[in-house]
């Protein structure tokens, strides 16, 4: 294999030379000079004059141009990504290419992926459209961190807003592997930290109705019945890996349902009856043109060795090109919406990095009622997060439940576990190669739903958290982290916790287990410890209820 000095080697080396030569290639023809073959996809690309994280053009002389496929500068308006082959196509960790390629052609054909995953980094950090909006969500902290050397490294965050459970409104945290949505009327941020090669994704959408033309005091009238209150839906993902197309692909589907159902909503009344009375009186003026616009914004990773922000990173823009082709082959009827992806963010890999091989931003807030981005981390309040004992009205009747404030959200211990339950514990290795075997990011919150939910999953003690908790700090980090040599000071404690925590219960005491026709209830009280026992659907999702500003009350 190649070495990690071979690797970062050929990497810095690529990058010196190439920087800009290639983004020139790709703007005035279809081929790198490395000779990689490009492909312009259908994924919008943000204004290069928009300075607003949440705003874009909306029905401009220069949107028209840059719908049109045969403008000379699609270019300029439209992402483009590398033909994929069979050499670039093979991942790190991939256990097909240990046995079955000598150690020359796999270095071969791993020079070759690293070619596109550099190609495509430099073409991001050159396209002006997104070398400005992530100027703009990084500017801030650059200036403090360009300078900054490896005894520094974990404290690259001086600039991110700290979220706490007072300063920030209602926040929804999403951790590694989680996905969330919400609407205005549930929450005010969104936020994800603590990402070193992961990447956070970040989606925002609205309706968009354009006119032929109609007086500027219809179009605020109608822009107010569609955009008002719920009418802006917002999504928040942690992503580890490149293979979360379909989890992507379901959240985007998502935002189309939501504002597609407004739209038939609003339209099966006053909507239909104006423009009926408007043909009535020969007037086509009012004629409307529905749009979901989806904002979409992405940070996250920065010039690892091993290029594994950089497979992330094609992985999650592919899966938006696939997404975004498929609308557009689907939206052929006049009457149907369209959906509209945009670009706005993306500031990824090295245009991440602070020069130093480490991650400018790590965490990702996103204002739910404006669109707005900005860099954030999630902490406490000068007084520690409390739990309290209360009696509440859940379900029409008073129950007395704990409940924890934190900005942080609920349980956060059990939901680490997942990630290290997965890892240990292994569930899909198995003979299946059905959809339910894919990894899945956990969907958390679910737009008009009150519930906060924790999926259930199997874990329970196991060796090797005993084994790793035996470690001194710097063995522990090296063997728990995909990237020990950026993370926050306090990974190893939060590591620490997660294994006490998983040695100390099991998942048949966390989650509860569904009665069945004709099961006693001790039938769930046998055989701990046997993951033969288990079966997910079997088992109820843990349940929390919002109290007050950042409170969370688990729900029976």
């Amino acid at each position: 294999r190649t070495s990690t000095m071979t690797r970062t080697t050929f990497a810095w080396h690529y990058y010196n030379t190439m920087k800009r030569k290639i983004s020139d290639d790709i703007m005035t023809s279809s081929t790198s000079s490395t000779g990689s073959k490009w492909e312009r996809t259908n994924l919008r690309l943000a204004a290069s004059s928009n300075s607003s994280s949440g705003g874009f053009s909306t029905g401009s002389a220069s949107d028209t141009a840059a719908d049109s496929a045969d403008s000379k500068d699609a270019h300029d308006y439209y992402l483009c990504l590398p033909t994929l082959d069979s050499s670039s196509t093979m991942t790190v960790d991939d256990p097909n290419n240990d046995d079955n390629h000598d150690d020359a052609q796999h270095q071969r054909s791993r020079t070759r992926q690293l070619q596109h995953l550099f190609e495509l980094d430099l073409y991001l950090s050159s396209v002006p459209q997104l070398a400005a909006s992530t100027r703009q969500l990084l500017q801030s902290s650059s200036s403090s961190t360009t300078n900054s050397t490896a005894n520094n490294h974990h404290n690259n965050s001086n600039n991110h807003k700290v979220i706490t459970s007072s300063n920030s409104g209602r926040v929804i945290n999403v951790l590694q592997g989680e996905m969330a949505h919400c609407t205005p009327s549930q929450a005010d941020v969104l936020v994800s930290d603590d990402a070193t090669t992961c990447h956070i994704l970040g989606l925002w959408s609205h309706l968009r109705l354009d006119y032929s033309s109609s007086s500027a005091q219809h179009r605020d009238q109608m822009h107010q019945q569609h955009n008002g209150g719920d009418g802006k839906l917002a999504t928040v993902a942690h992503i580890d890996s490149p293979d979360y197309e379909d989890c992507i692909r379901d959240a985007v589907d998502l935002h189309y349902r939501y504002h597609s159902s407004q739209l038939s909503s609003s339209s099966s009344s006053s909507s239909k009856q104006q423009q009926h009375q408007t043909r009535l009186n020969g007037d086509d003026s009012t004629i409307i043109l529905p749009v979901i616009e989806l904002s979409i914004h992405l940070m996250g990773g920065y010039n690892d060795n091993d290029g594994t922000s950089h497979e992330i990173t094609q992985g999650v823009l592919r899966a938006l090109s696939n997404i975004s082709d498929g609308y557009i082959n689907r939206q052929q009827h006049h009457h149907q919406p369209r959906l509209q992806m945009i670009l706005q963010t993306c500031a990824v890999s090295s245009s991440n990095d602070n020069g130093s091989g480490c991650p400018i931003g790590r965490g990702l807030a996103l204002d739910v009622s404006s669109g707005k981005v900005y860099l954030a981390e999630v902490g406490e309040d000068d007084v520690e997060s409390s739990s309290s004992s209360s009696s509440l009205l859940l379900d029409n009747s008073t129950t007395v439940v704990t409940t924890s404030t934190s900005a942080k959200g609920p349980d956060c211990l059990l939901r680490q576990a997942r990630l290290w339950a997965s890892f240990i514990f292994n569930n899909g290795d198995n003979d299946s190669n059905d959809d339910d075997n894919k990894r899945r990011l956990q969907i958390i919150h679910h737009p008009n739903d009150e519930y906060l939910y924790i999926s259930p999953f199997y874990f329970a003690s196991h060796p090797f958290p005993h084994r790793m908790l035996t470690l001194n700090d710097a063995l522990l980090l090296q063997y728990t982290s995909s990237s020990p040599e950026v993370e926050k000071d306090n990974f190893v404690r939060c590591v620490r916790e997660t294994f006490r925590y998983m040695n100390g219960t099991t998942c048949f005491h966390v989650f509860k287990k569904k009665k069945m026709m004709n099961e006693d209830d001790d039938d769930d009280e046998k055989d701990y410890g046997l993951d033969d026992w288990w079966d997910d659907e079997d088992y109820s999702p843990r349940r929390y209820r919002r109290v007050g500003l950042n409170g969370w009350a688990a729900v029976a």
